[in-house]
C-alpha cells in the first residue's frame, strides 16, 4: 500500500489545496493521502478561522483519505519545529512519501538550500557577514546572501512555502528511513490578497474579515464552499475577542512564568512584560514590540504560547507527536485504517478518552476551549469539545 502525507492548516481549505492533492496523487502513485492538519491556531500564532472538525471535513470532502491532528507542540512553532513535527507524525503512521506546495518544483534547487541550512560554507558565512555588516537584519542578510550564492530568485528565498519546504527536507533527511518526495508547484501568491478562481488562503480570509462570503466561497472547491457557507454562522472566529483573554494572561503572568516560554531570545519577554500593560488590544501590543529583530509572527507565536501554558520544558520533552489523534476519515479508506494500526509505530487514536491526562493533548484541549470562546455559538463556546466532539467520518 502507498501512503501519502500531506502537511497543512487548511485555513480554509481551497482550490489550491484541492489542486495540490490531486497533482501529488497523480505524481506519486499513492494509494491514499493523510493530511497532518493544525488544529486550533495556526503556525503563525493566529486563531484558526473555522474549528478543525469543519476543517477536517473540507478537507475529507476535497481529496484527503485521513486527518491528523499535528499537536499545537508542533504546530504553534517556528518552521524548523512544524516540519518536524509534522514530518515525524506522518512517518510515524507509516507514510512512505511526503507532498507539500512550494513556489518551485526544483527538488535540486530546495535539497542544496537544505544542506545549506545544515552547514554554511565559508564563502556563504562570508557573504551573510557582510551584509550585516551593512545593516541589514538577519533574516534578510541571509537571504540576499543565498540569493548571490546560489542564483535563486529573492522572491522564492523569502517565500515561506520555501522555507517550509526546506524545513521539511532537512526533517525528511534525517529519517532513518526518509521518504519520497513530490514538490508542486502552487498556483497562487501566498501574499496575495486578491480573489478569483485559485486564490491564497490569505485572500479568502481578508475576503471574510471584510463580510465577503460569496467571494471567499468562489475560490474554494463547492464541497467546501458548502461547508463554510454552513458553519461560518456560528463557527466564525472572532480575533478581537482574543484580546481580553491574552492581555488578562499576559498581565498576570510571573517573570519565571514568562522565562519558561519556549523558543524565547534575549530581551523578548522584557519587551511583551512591558508592552501589555498599556496595550489595548492584540494587535496594538504586536504593533509596540515588533522591531528589525522581532518579527510580527515570532512575537504572535510568544503570545499564543503564553496563551495556552506551553513551555520550553514541554517541547524538550515532546520533540516528536507522542501519538496520531484521529479527527476523521473517509469510510471508503477502511484498508488504510486496518493497514496503519499494523504498521504506524505512533499510537492510533480515535477515542481521545485515550489521551486524558497526557500533558500534549491537554495543551490541545486547552487550545480548543481557548478557541471556542472565540466564537458566539453556545455549541462552540462550551469546554471539552476535545471529548465530546465526534470523529467526522464522510
Amino acid at each position: 500500500m502507498r501512503i501519502l502525507g500531506v502537511i497543512a492548516e487548511y485555513n480554509p481549505f481551497h482550490a489550491g489545496h484541492a489542486y495540490h492533492i490531486e497533482r501529488a496523487r497523480a505524481l506519486s502513485g499513492c494509494d491514499y493521502v493523510i493530511a497532518a492538519m493544525s488544529g486550533s491556531f495556526s503556525q503563525r500564532g493566529d486563531p484558526m478561522i473555522l474549528d478543525k472538525w469543519a476543517r477536517a471535513r473540507m478537507a475529507l470532502s476535497c481529496g484527503a483519505d485521513l486527518v491528523l491532528e499535528l499537536p499545537s507542540l508542533s504546530a504553534v512553532r517556528i518552521a524548523e519545529y512544524f516540519a518536524r513535527g509534522g514530518v515525524r507524525l506522518l512517518a510515524g503512521v507509516s507514510a512512505d512519501s511526503l507532498s507539500f506546495g512550494c513556489e518551485t518544483n526544483d527538488l535540486t534547487l530546495l535539497h542544496r538550500l537544505a544542506q545549506l541550512r545544515e552547514e554554511e560554507s565559508p564563502a556563504l558565512a562570508e557573504l551573510i557577514r557582510k551584509n550585516l555588516s551593512a545593516g541589514q537584519s538577519h533574516p534578510r542578510a541571509r537571504g540576499a546572501a543565498l540569493g548571490e550564492y546560489t542564483g535563486a530568485s529573492e522572491y522564492l528565498l523569502r517565500a515561506p512555502n520555501a522555507a517550509l519546504a526546506v524545513e521539511y527536507l532537512r526533517a525528511n533527511k534525517a529519517l532513518n528511513t526518509p521518504m519520497a518526495v513530490y514538490p508542486v508547484l502552487r498556483t497562487s501568491d501566498y501574499h496575495d490578497d486578491a480573489l478569483g478562481p485559485v486564490a491564497s488562503a490569505t485572500a479568502i480570509r481578508t475576503a471574510l474579515a471584510h463580510g465577503d462570503l460569496t467571494g471567499a466561497a468562489s475560490a474554494m472547491p463547492p464541497d467546501a464552499a458548502a461547508l463554510l457557507e454552513d458553519a461560518w454562522p456560528t463557527q466564525a472566529t472572532d480575533e478581537k475577542a482574543l484580546d481580553n483573554l491574552l492581555l488578562h494572561r499576559l498581565r498576570a503572568m510571573t517573570a519565571e512564568e514568562y522565562a519558561a516560554l519556549p523558543d524565547l531570545s534575549e530581551g523578548l519577554e522584557q519587551r511583551v512584560m512591558k508592552a501589555c500593560r498599556s496595550a489595548a488590544s492584540r494587535e496594538e501590543l504586536l504593533a509596540a514590540v515588533k522591531c528589525k529583530r522581532y518579527t510580527h509572527a515570532r512575537i504572535s507565536r510568544l503570545c499564543t504560547h503564553a496563551l495556552l501554558g506551553m513551555t520550553r520544558e514541554m517541547t524538550l520533552a515532546y520533540e516528536e507527536p507522542p501519538y496520531a489523534r484521529i479527527l476523521g476519515f473517509r469510510r471508503d479508506a477502511a484498508a488504510l485504517l486496518t493497514h496503519l494500526k499494523e504498521h504506524a509505530r505512533l499510537p492510533l487514536i480515535a477515542n481521545p478518552t485515550q489521551l486524558k491526562g497526557h500533558p500534549v493533548f491537554e495543551l490541545e484541549a486547552r487550545a480548543t476551549d481557548i478557541h471556542g470562546l472565540l466564537t458566539h455559538s453556545p455549541g462552540t463556546r462550551r469546554a471539552g469539545r476535545d471529548f465530546t466532539e465526534k470523529m467526522v467520518a464522510l
